[in-house]
């Protein structure tokens, strides 16, 4: 890869990025949320004998923000599942255009998953639909959340997509025997 093609849509990826990183710490907010959560849920059932009304359901919403809103990152680092077998006897050319097809069938999906997370959200705004427990909470609250996280895992296959394009080879997975 030349210079030039290296700095090929670096501006755009490099803003898709940035979204990128500030949607995984609000995953990781949302991750440290749900350990206070059911720590806390913990403590009150074993020292006061009583459950805290609303910890089963913004554990659940966080959770799905957690994951949705770390899902781009998870992408980006390579620290999802991705089965590579292929790409161990394809050639270099071989491997992106199967990571270009990949990201464009990708996308198409995630297109799809935030367009109904999105309608959802929009749904429970326009009807004013809340939860069915103690605390009442606006649905499209954590909905909203939920997309928000899709539609950034969406760019993050467009900065993918370009990566590609541009020759880059995919991030390289560590196996847990590499890791230790």
């Amino acid at each position: 890869m030349t210079n030039a093609e290296s700095g090929r849509f670096e501006a755009v990826i490099s803003k898709i990025d940035a979204l990128t990183f500030g949607a995984c710490v609000g995953g990781s907010i949302c991750l440290a949320g749900i350990f206070v959560l059911v720590a806390l849920e913990v403590l009150s059932r074993n020292i006061l004998g009583t459950s805290i009304s609303f910890s089963w359901d913004f554990s659940a919403y966080m959770m799905g923000g957690c994951f949705l809103l770390s899902s781009g990152n998870a992408l980006k680092s390579g620290s999802h599942v991705r089965v590579t077998a292929l790409f161990d006897v394809l050639p270099p050319r071989g491997v992106i255009l199967l990571n270009l097809a990949a990201c464009a069938v990708g996308f198409a999906i995630a297109c799809g998953l935030t367009y109904a997370l999105g309608n959802m959200a929009y749904l429970s705004f326009v009807r004013g639909s809340v939860a069915a427990s103690v605390v009442k909470t606006p649905l499209w609250i954590p909905q909203g959340v939920m997309t928000v996280g899709s539609a950034i895992f969406v760019l993050q296959l467009v900065a993918q997509f370009l990566r590609a394009l541009r020759g880059e080879m995919p991030v390289a997975q560590t196996s847990i025997e590499e890791a230790v």
